[in-house]
């Protein structure tokens, strides 16, 4: 892994996440416009504010409020930090509240998981938005600003998704299709079809890609045609659903 990586998207315009292998310590008091989220994965940190000092280690991650100054100063060598600044008028909008200066998780890997989703380039722009939503669910308050009918709008998204899963859309673009938040759109999918929404992508993807298995395609134009980054992606997705590769399958059936 690199010592350093930085992820900023176009499409994910709220979060920027940064990676560094050899943590340094930045003793200076500042603050930062966002609200930042920070862990670390090997030995511990000290991350000072304004009224205490919180001893950082593996499994523990720290919210930072925007504008709340604070330092990190190091007793060991600290190595794989991660920290995640947010948006906080993203958040807001779609109903995502922190009003704490700072709150401390213990014992719990949620945060990490949630960055090495963001970090792995064979992972979609969707999943990630989706697993970045999820944990906001779990440790941010919300509040639904806007009333809903939800009769049939389970199914009318699952029609929009029908129709557009090999496109490059993110769920802002869905959300806004039916003027509801993500959060909702997340929840109403989910109960109603039992999967998340990258999932259903996922393996409608896959579904076509075993309809152009019946061809004389080779299987990486398959999976390009079948919306995958490349065969490979096809391959680990395909497995997972029907238990055998894409070459298997293929294989049989043309024989």
């Amino acid at each position: 892994m690199n010592d350093i990586k930085i992820f900023k998207n176009d499409k994910l315009p709220f979060i920027e996440l940064r990676y560094i292998k050899n943590i340094k310590e930045c003793e200076k008091l500042h603050s930062h416009n966002e609200i930042t989220i920070t862990s670390i994965k090997e030995n511990s940190i000290n991350i000072n504010l304004k009224d205490k000092s919180i001893f950082l280690e593996p499994n523990q991650f720290l919210i930072i409020n925007r504008l709340i100054t604070h330092s990190a100063t190091l007793e060991t060598d600290a190595k794989h930090g991660y920290v995640l600044y947010l948006d906080n008028l993203y958040l807001n909008n779609i109903g995502f509240f922190f009003n704490d200066d700072y709150f401390y998780i213990k014992n719990n890997h949620h945060f990490i998981k949630l960055c090495e989703v963001i970090l792995d380039k064979n992972i979609s722009i969707i999943q990630k938005e989706e697993f970045f939503l999820e944990f906001c669910m779990k440790f941010f308050n919300y509040k639904n600003t806007k009333k809903f009918v939800v009769s049939n709008l389970a199914y009318k998204i699952k029609n929009y998704l029908d129709k557009n899963f090999l496109e490059d859309i993110v769920l802002e673009d869905i959300s806004k299709e039916f003027d509801i938040t993500v959060v909702h759109l997340i929840r109403v999918f989910k109960k109603q079809f039992g999967l998340a929404i990258h999932s259903y992508i996922i393996n409608k993807k896959v579904h076509k890609a075993k309809e152009l298995l019946n061809s004389n395609l080779p299987i990486i134009e398959v999976a390009l045609q079948s919306g995958f980054f490349d065969q490979s992606h096809l391959n680990r997705s395909f497995k997972r659903v029907f238990q055998i590769t894409p070459k298997q399958f293929q294989k049989n059936i043309l024989s």
